[in-house]
């Protein structure tokens, strides 16, 4: 009979072999399973884990005071185990088939960057960087840049945050950008997403592209042994880690109190593109979200747009005056 521990292995070798998982999906199952083992016991045989330690490892998570959705997805992870050895028919009763797991999570609103700390961010960085303080890139400007080694990572920063805000890609979309996949004369650049889904964003007008472009050149100086678009100072891939701590480091530069992360700006470029009237199937498709729901949450904003209409229409007043 095998043991817990030896299913689990068994189970991340098949999601290892999955291509459409990603590596931090695959880091985070390893966690999530090996918690289930110290819980209920890795020696633990398959048929006696009932709803009974399921139950406990629900209570056990809640009592180390994680957030709901971390334990939710804790909880879907071993859930997904039990009904694949179901369809691989080594499970003939799943125990989940007789729980009730779902936990309701609270409905947040994103947090976003405020326009006037992007405009600070920007700015600090074209000044450390000597590029003038207009909102244009114009290719005189960028091709006169002296770009070396050390401020080669300013313009990371610069680019980073650009795109961004005009694409609302994900951190681990725009570090994974390779070479190829940048089409400027097209104006678009291909992403692999969540799911290894792939698709395509776009730069909005000839600035971006000039930026795009002056950074392909610049990147040359460190001599990049990788095909990735985005590189650090020694010419490796830029990381999802390094990207967050230039972002970290532009805000603290700029004296913005609020510590900005990737995903925040990701979450502005949503809430501007819903504001600016854009259809919410088109934001679906730009963002990546697999399911409409994920999109809807940045209506908020189209709602506080909506406010502001109703109040400089007033139509009480209109109504009163005639």
């Amino acid at each position: 009979m095998e043991s817990i521990s030896e299913i689990s292995t068994n189970y991340l070798k098949t999601c290892t072999n999955n291509k459409k998982l990603s590596k931090h999906t695959l880091k985070a199952y390893k966690i999530d399973l090996s918690q289930f083992e110290s819980c209920v016991g890795s020696s633990t045989g398959l048929p006696e884990i009932t709803k009974v330690e399921i139950t406990k490892f629900h209570d056990w998570l809640s009592e180390l005071e994680l957030a709901p959705a971390t334990i939710k997805r804790k909880l879907a992870c071993v859930k997904a185990m039990f009904r694949w050895l179901e369809l691989e028919e080594i499970l003939t009763i799943n125990p989940f088939n007789k729980i009730r797991t779902a936990i309701k999570l609270p409905r947040r609103l994103p947090r976003n960057v405020t326009a006037s700390d992007i405009l600070k961010m920007i700015k600090k960085a074209k000044t450390e960087l000597g590029i003038p303080l207009s909102n244009m890139y114009s290719i005189q400007e960028l091709n006169g840049l002296t770009c070396t080694k050390k401020s080669l990572n300013k313009l990371t920063t610069i680019l980073s945050i650009e795109l961004m805000l005009c694409t609302g890609m994900r951190v681990s979309e725009l570090a994974g950008i390779g070479i190829a996949s940048v089409n400027v004369p097209d104006r678009k650049i291909k992403l692999f997403g969540k799911g290894s889904r792939e698709r395509f964003v776009y730069l909005p007008d000839k600035e971006t592209c000039n930026l795009v472009q002056a950074y392909d050149i610049a990147r040359k100086i460190t001599e990049p042994c990788t095909d990735n678009f985005l590189v650090n100072s020694r010419g490796q891939p830029a990381s999802t880690q390094f990207i967050r701590k230039l972002i970290r480091e532009a805000a603290q530069n700029a004296y913005v109190e609020t510590r900005i992360t990737p995903h925040m700006l990701r979450h502005s470029a949503a809430c501007e593109l819903i504001e600016s009237g854009l259809d919410i199937r088109f934001v679906q498709r730009l963002l990546g979200h697999s399911s409409i729901s994920t999109t809807e949450i940045y209506t908020h904003v189209s709602d506080n747009l909506l406010r502001d209409k109703v109040s400089q229409a007033n139509v009480r007043d209109r109504i009163m005056k005639k």
